[in-house]
């Protein structure tokens, strides 16, 4: 029984190996239906021209400034007074308002007096040795025509001569120098303006070079800014600004009197300077301003509809475009990564595409890169 029992199931195992297998040999792959191309439409990339209002912060400056300085050595001995705000007399120093030719400082005069002395000296000694040559060279002539005198004799003659004339010569020259120097023993004021600076004080050894003090004239004031190339060719000289300051409601106007015939070679801006009258010294040196220029023209640039600018996922926070281009009659739409700029109305300025290309404006949310599309027409 048992050996029946045990044949029993291995002929029914085989059968139901036999009905797996007849079963997989009849089973046919399953086949997933192409994705049909998907309905689009599609708009040329075009050209945007637009104006924009730009904002300049700009440095304010002094209409003239100059750093002013002795011209020779010497010991401050004096420095101008001026009534103080406590009502004693003090030194001037910066802030202080002064006239044109005010005397500023002097070094002491006598040290120069010294110098032309010498120097007028030199003068009466060079000019008894050019008399003593001058007569010994009438006499050399008289007696080198009568052939009294040889020919080197004569000419040692004649260049103590010019010797003594280039020594004279020389000598007044010192003495116009000296008398120079004296003059400019006294420093004075260039022009009228503010004190924005003093360096010296009394009992100080000036030296020519060091700067003793730094005057501004701020009866009206350049208020400096650089403008880009494309809209330095909206300005023109004599064209009218509104300025602003920081925390001052007041506006003040000015007038375009430079702008640089180049552009500065590390940033590419030109220089532009804009001139404000000052009369209240209400601008000062060193303040920041603002100001605006309207209606400049952009470049041209690539523009596309909003509603085709899609997020790009292979970039966090990036966007992107479908391209739709066409090959052997089939359309195929591709992702790319595009740089959003300013918006106008419905549109959107974009790098990263060229005008002319065709761009998926409807159907973007059922589309991947690479996919056949249909463009509607």
């Amino acid at each position: 029984m048992k050996n029946k029992s045990s044949m029993g199931l291995r002929k029914a195992a085989a059968a139901l190996l036999v009905l797996i297998a007849g079963a997989s040999g009849c089973q046919q792959p399953t086949q997933v239906a192409a994705k049909s191309p998907t309905p689009v439409r599609v708009v040329d990339v075009a050209l945007n021209s637009s104006s924009e209002s730009l904002r300049y912060s700009a440095s304010v400056l002094p209409l003239a400034q100059a750093a002013l300085s002795f011209k020779s050595s010497g010991y401050v001995t004096e420095i101008k007074q001026v009534m103080g705000a406590d009502g004693r007399r003090r030194e001037i120093g910066p802030g202080d308002y002064v006239a044109r030719s005010t005397l500023l400082a002097q070094i002491r005069h006598q040290d120069l007096k010294n110098q032309l002395d010498q120097a007028a000296a030199a003068v009466t000694q060079a000019e008894a040795q050019h008399l003593q040559a001058s007569q010994d060279y009438e006499r050399a002539k008289a007696l080198y025509s009568t052939h009294s005198l040889t020919k080197p004799e004569f000419d040692q003659t004649q260049a103590r001569f010019d010797s003594s004339r280039g020594a004279l010569d020389q000598a007044k020259a010192s003495v116009r120098q000296a008398q120079l120097a004296l003059a400019d023993a006294d420093l004075s004021a260039p022009f009228s303006g503010f004190i924005l600076a003093r360096n010296i004080e009394l009992g100080n050894l000036a030296s020519p070079g060091t700067v003793a003090f730094i005057i501004a004239d701020t009866s009206a004031v350049k208020v400096s800014f650089g403008a880009p190339e494309y809209a330095v060719k909206q300005l023109r000289l004599g064209q009218e600004f509104n300025i602003h300051l920081q925390d001052d409601p007041k506006q003040y106007k000015g007038k375009v009197t430079s702008i640089a015939a180049g552009a500065d070679e590390k940033n590419r801006v030109f220089a532009v300077e804009v001139t404000v009258p000052n009369p209240k010294s209400y601008l000062k040196p060193g303040m920041i301003a603002s100001l605006t220029l309207s209606g400049v023209e952009k470049a041209p640039a690539p523009s596309v509809p909003l509603a085709a600018v899609v997020a790009d996922p292979s970039a966090s926070g990036g966007y992107g475009l479908f391209v739709a281009s066409e090959t052997n009659g089939k359309w195929t739409a591709h992702l790319r990564a595009v740089t959003l700029g300013e918006t106008h109305e419905s549109d959107v300025t974009v790098e990263g595409v060229k005008p002319g290309e065709k761009i998926v404006v409807v159907g973007v949310a059922d589309l991947k890169d690479g996919d056949l599309v249909q463009v509607l027409r």
